[in-house]
């Protein structure tokens, strides 16, 4: 570098000399003019390039000088830390000063006293502890670096005025939620019970009628509220335990004939099994990266997959042949649903979008985005006029299905949206990451309930084919299943192998699946 600087000096110097000259000769011949005109330009130009290289070099000197000066003040703080360590575990010097004593001979009683006194405090600094600790504190780095990552992605994502009125929703929602309860305690005072039965002087016909006016009414309210029917306590017992997976058990599903159960894992692999006996048919290990979804067709003759891998595949059953693979997706498919015609495979990706699938053609129909975040559930309405997805932002967006035009946005949670299911009563069920399950009435768009159903994520929901009831499991390792016109619970259960990451009813609902997150799937028969 200085011999190319040198170099351009020298030039500069002899443009700048020959340009004098020049200029010299100008004044005695006229047309030497032509001749000093240029030199003069060139010598300009060269002094120009010399004294940006020459700044770029000093600035290139300033900044080495400045890393050289970090590195030391690093080096210093780390001598200070080493220091401080030292002080704290102060490791003893043996032999310091030879001088001072005299030396003992190899192998000494003292001699071997000293180095066993050293191994021992060596080894209580318990360097392996230390080591430990250290790696459990980058572990909560890691962790918190990325659960801040997911908040800077949710607040560049959303507005302010939009997480505003979300908040303020959610407020109003709780309010209203805090409010509803205190109606039922209310009717308790009994005096105006207690009044008929003191109710001996007849004379007082006129203030007695109010005073029995109030009660009935209240009295009304109450079956009007719990509806015609009352919950009634269910029993479920466990038929089969199946170690099915060495990962989470993230999807089910039974056949329409109630033969066959799928389990799809995050072991990449799906297994076909005997509902009733528990006995392993299939193995279908073709997507490269863990299964988060699959569906079954109404005829039961095609099992569709969604990966981790960006991909869909179709597969025939019983056999298990595979079919075709679809792609498209540019993030991870999460969920599947099939239209009750058949026809149509519906898939939600973390990419916030939604495709639609020719089953028969495997061929993509259309997609459909709000762009409002990842896809975490969908569910199609049994009539096929609704569809609705569950997203990481705590909406669920219905669409009409028909039509492909969207309806309504439900704001019910601030956590995602994992699992949703639709009633043929045309309620739905969703259930969020905060452990809180709420029912709505997809006609009004209203709230009908909303219930603090578990401890945890609630990872699945499942209905019964009766639409009386249904089940919810959680990471927290319960099964809770509900009476649906109520919000009561009718039965608890404890997955034994630990979160709970899908359900399925059957066909007929005698059973109830389970899948939990160390690769168990537990049968389930109601008595």
């Amino acid at each position: 570098m200085s011999n190319h600087r040198h170099w351009l000096e020298t030039a500069e110097y002899a443009s700048l000399f020959a340009s004098v000259v020049a200029s010299i000769v100008a004044v005695f011949f006229n047309g030497a003019i032509y001749v000093a005109a240029p030199l003069i330009c060139c010598s300009l130009i060269l002094n120009a390039i010399v004294r940006y290289r020459m700044e770029h070099q000093t600035r290139r000197m300033s900044g080495t000088t400045n890393r050289l000066h970090r590195q030391l003040a690093e080096e210093l703080e780390m001598l200070t830390q080493r220091v401080e360590a030292q002080k704290q575990f102060p490791i003893p010097q043996v032999d310091a000063e030879p001088s001072s004593r005299p030396p003992l001979p190899t192998g000494s009683p003292e001699e071997l006293a000293r180095v066993q006194t050293r191994l021992a405090q060596l080894e209580s600094l318990n360097l392996s502890q230390i080591q430990g600790e250290i790696a459990g504190l980058k572990e909560q780095y890691a962790l918190l670096d990325e659960s801040l990552g997911n908040a800077i992605a949710y607040l560049n994502r959303s507005s302010f005025a939009y997480r505003l009125e979300r908040v303020e929703e959610a407020i109003s929602q709780l309010t209203s939620q805090i409010v509803v309860p205190s109606p039922p305690p209310r009717p308790q005072p009994e005096p105006p019970t207690q009044e008929p039965a003191t109710p001996e002087p007849p004379t007082s016909a006129t203030p007695s009628q109010p005073t029995k006016s109030k009660p009935p009414s209240s009295k009304v309210v109450l079956p009007s509220f719990t509806g015609p029917s009352e919950p009634t306590a269910q029993n479920w017992i466990c038929r089969h335990s199946l170690p099915a997976h060495a990962d989470w058990v993230r999807s089910l599903g039974i056949t329409p004939d109630g033969q066959i159960l799928a389990t799809g894992s995050f072991d990449t692999s799906i297994k076909l099994w005997k509902l009733s006996t528990g006995e392993l048919l299939q193995v279908l290990a073709e997507h490269k990266r863990g299964v988060f979804a699959i569906a079954i067709a109404p005829d039961g003759k095609t099992l569709a997959s969604a990966s981790w891998d960006k991909t869909i595949k179709l597969w025939e059953l019983p056999t298990g042949i595979p079919k075709e693979t679809l792609t498209g997706h540019g993030g991870s498919v999460r969920a599947l649903a099939i239209a009750p015609d058949g026809n149509t495979l519906i898939s939600g990706s973390f990419d916030e979008t939604i495709k639609l699938w020719d089953l028969s053609k495997a061929e993509l129909i259309e997609t459909l985005t709000d762009y409002t975040g990842p896809i975490f559930s969908l569910a199609i309405s049994p009539d096929g006029q609704i569809l609705a997805r569950g997203g990481g932002d705590g909406s669920i967006t219905l669409w009409q299905f028909p039509t492909k035009q969207p309806i309504s946005v439900l704001n019910g949670s601030l956590e995602a949206v994992e699992a949703i299911v639709i009633s043929p009563q045309q309620l739905l069920i969703g259930g969020s990451g905060d452990g809180n399950i709420q029912l709505w009435n997809l006609e009004t768009g209203e709230l009908v309930w909303s219930l603090s159903a578990h401890l945890g994520p609630v990872t699945a929901v499942a209905i019964a084919p009766d639409g009386n009831s249904f089940a919810t499991g959680s990471a927290d390792g319960t099964v809770k299943i509900w009476h649906l016109p109520t919000g009561k619970l009718v039965c608890a259960l404890t997955e034994e192998s630990g979160a709970v990451m899908s359900l399925v009813y059957s066909p007929n609902g005698e059973f109830l699946v389970s899948g939990s997150a160390k690769g168990m799937v537990r049968i389930l028969e109601r008595e």
